[in-house]
């Protein structure tokens, strides 16, 4: 799992690639313009640009760099070897060169020197990897403050549990939490380990859960093949579950289609099960799709909250908003890994009611008994205004606010009450694994009328198989339902 901080410093390298780059252009286009620099080794040069043109030319130039290096998976959300950086940056500059020359020789003319891209390749080079030896020297410092890293539990007592440990153990942007046997008779008897481990296995698998939770674990990685089929399956739904990042050594599990990433650990090949697309650079271009895409809905929403604020007015005592419960704390809803957060929607029902949903009367009126969710039929508590807005989805305009702030997103699993949450089972604690949503597939499949187990099926669907056309395309179903819709809520 790429933690927030991964995320950051992994992004930062795109800006800190472009600005070496657009750096080289300059500082080669200062040498071949001095006259007093290596004036025995290159004569005088002129440019047929000002330089405003030079500057578009920089940032066009740079920018094709970077779209190259993306290309070639330098931009990974992995962690990386600097060595095996230089070496790809040195030939993909080289091939950058190359397009550059040829775009110049096609169009029969040139800046001003060819002395000068050389320049530039050189520079460029040199430039970008002290920009990323930077970057990662930074990053270091929050692996030493523990900030980004992650804690990492290596299950087996083998030659290969051995090398990932050693490996895991000194590296810094990790912590090593310890190896965990499968079964092992000579540990249960006293005996020693066949194999010389930096210390003894923590416990067996069968504590599994217990020791997930006390060492807070972020990430598994599989390295026994001493497990069933039925068990490590059962150890990845568990991964799932409780959103845990999972890896394995190859030839242990029919490796699926969706979400692998294969990686080099110590030489080791490890294979990665991510839950979702939703990491990485997909974390980082839902993000700025929410952004953008809520405050676009929020500027174009703006005067239907003015007539709806007036309305709930108008039509009853008591707040706008429906932000506080009876008693006076804060309306919250569960978002990603159980986290809870302050919620906010146009009250649509009469002020002071929201406790009376559990009281023997609504409950008996519940449509979802077989489900964590509470759903009254013909809630009594609602007003005109709010039977209104609810039937066009208008009372769930103000969670743009929570799309705008990062607690939730456009499009995702809907966000249920702390109660609810407590009553999921544990395939249902699955769709925690992102950001709830304002709309997702189980609002553009049936709404409220939809069962329960089904809506978690689709979330889990959506889950596994995100991307920035799915987010598209449920959004414009979205509006279809708000304006015609079937059923009243």
């Amino acid at each position: 799992m790429v933690k927030r901080a991964e995320i950051f410093f992994n992004a930062l390298r795109l800006p800190t690639d472009f600005v070496a780059t657009a750096s080289a252009f300059f500082v080669a286009r200062a040498i071949r313009l001095d006259p007093t620099f290596l004036a025995n080794f290159q004569s005088p040069a002129n440019t047929n640009l000002d330089f405003g043109d030079f500057t578009k030319l920089v940032a066009l130039a740079s920018g094709g760099l970077i779209l190259i290096f993306a290309v070639n998976g330098m931009y990974r959300m992995r962690s990386r070897n600097l060595g095996r950086d230089f070496r790809q940056i040195i030939f993909l500059v080289a091939a950058w060169l190359l397009i550059l020359t040829a775009y110049f020789f096609f169009r029969r003319e040139f800046f001003f020197s060819r002395l000068a891209l050389v320049y530039v390749g050189i520079l460029s080079v040199f430039f970008i990897l002290a920009g990323r030896i930077l970057v990662r020297f930074f990053q270091r410092i929050f692996w030493q403050a523990g900030i980004g890293v992650t804690k990492i539990l290596v299950i087996g007592t083998n030659p290969n549990s051995l090398v990932l440990g050693n490996f895991l153990a000194g590296n810094p942007r990790f912590r090593f939490a310890g190896f965990v046997e499968v079964a092992c008779p000579r540990l249960r008897s006293g005996g020693k380990l066949p194999h010389a481990f930096p210390k003894n296995p923590i416990g067996e698998i069968a504590d599994l859960e217990k020791i997930v939770r006390r060492r807070e674990i972020g990430e598994i990685i599989l390295a026994s093949r001493k497990l069933s089929h039925e068990k490590m399956r059962e150890l990845l739904a568990f991964c799932r579950v409780n959103h845990i990042g999972f890896s394995f050594v190859p030839d242990l599990l029919e490796v699926p289609q969706k979400n692998v990433e294969v990686d080099e650990v110590a030489g080791i090949p490890l294979i990665s099960l991510r839950p979702t697309p939703l990491n990485g650079w997909g974390r980082v271009g839902k993000r700025i799709f929410d952004f953008f895409g809520s405050l676009f809905f929020l500027i174009l929403t703006a005067p239907i909250w003015l007539v709806t604020a007036i309305a709930i007015k108008l039509d009853s005592r008591g707040p706008v908003f429906f932000v506080r419960k009876d008693d006076g704390s804060k309306v919250v809803r569960i978002g990603k890994h159980g986290r809870a957060f302050g919620f906010v929607k146009f009250r649509s029902m009469r002020a002071k009611s929201d406790s009376l949903r559990y009281s023997r009367e609504l409950a008996a009126q519940n449509t979802r008994r077989n489900s964590p969710l509470v759903k009254i039929e013909n809630d009594p508590r609602i007003t005109r205004v709010g039977k209104f807005i609810r039937k066009y989805s208008i009372d769930e305009l103000p969670q743009l606010l929570n799309v705008l702030t990062g607690k939730m997103s456009l499009v995702g699993p809907r966000p249920h009450l702390p109660e609810e949450v407590a009553k999921y089972r544990a395939h249902h604690r699955r769709v925690l694994g992102i950001k709830p949503g304002i709309t997702g597939l189980g609002q553009i499949s049936g709404r409220s009328d939809l069962d329960f187990e089904e809506e978690v099926a689709l979330d889990t669907w959506y889950i596994e198989h995100w991307s920035i056309w799915l987010d598209l395309k449920i959004l414009w179903k979205t509006i279809g339902v708000v304006l015609f819709p079937k059923h009243r809520e």
